[in-house]
């Protein structure tokens, strides 16, 4: 017979008509909640807003199952959860902010795509904007960091310099890095740079 007990909170199992059935979420309790949020933070790192976010929705389970719980009592324990992980250096909205831009840059993101994506994680916008420039700056980059983001999405994507074939349409690769948030001028020139050009400015920054 399994053992309930060893088995994750959520996770399917089958019961003995057959059926699947979830486990009850376990009890919040100021163990459990740190240990879920070391898990969690091991697999994904993240801002402080969607760290909550995950963290909150696993109180609200929990409270919506143990009836005697007080999600007051929870936000509590969470609101000190935070505090503690942030004097940790577990939750690092700086640090995290900077790895991401980096991380979406090599990508071939744009600076608006950059931006409506973190903001969405809780950032804010200006300091967005910040570490993007500083970004560029540890480039010395500053005025071609779009460019070359643009040029690393078209290699990523095998779009102009780098087609492997010439498109039937190439309004689509114009379509392509619009949807980037690439402006058409952007676009353009990034679409119409030879191969040489395009590869020197990819290795020259990395």
């Amino acid at each position: 017979m399994i053992d309930t007990q060893d088995i994750p909170a959520g996770t399917k199992i089958k019961s003995r008509n057959g059926q699947k059935e979830r486990r009850p979420p376990k009890k919040i309790t100021e163990t459990y909640l740190y240990n879920s949020a070391l898990v969690y933070l091991q697999r994904f790192p993240a801002s402080t807003h969607r760290f909550r976010q995950v963290m909150n929705r696993k109180i609200d389970r929990s409270c919506r199952h143990h009836t005697d719980l007080s999600r007051e009592a929870c936000r509590d324990m969470l609101d000190a959860l935070v505090q503690k992980l942030t004097q940790m250096g577990l939750l690092n909205d700086p640090g995290y902010l900077k790895g991401m831009v980096s991380s979406l840059r090599r990508r071939g993101l744009s600076s608006s795509l950059i931006t409506l994506r973190l903001s969405a994680q809780g950032l804010v916008p200006d300091d967005i904007k910040t570490a993007l420039s500083d970004h560029a700056q540890s480039l010395d980059d500053t005025i071609n960091a779009e460019l070359r983001a643009a040029i690393r999405y078209c290699a990523r994507k095998r779009l102009g310099a780098f087609r492997t074939r010439e498109p039937k349409n190439p309004d689509k690769e114009l379509a392509s890095l619009a949807r980037q948030g690439y402006g058409f001028d952007m676009a353009r020139v990034a679409l119409d740079m030879d191969l040489d050009e395009a590869e020197s400015i990819l290795k020259e920054f990395g």
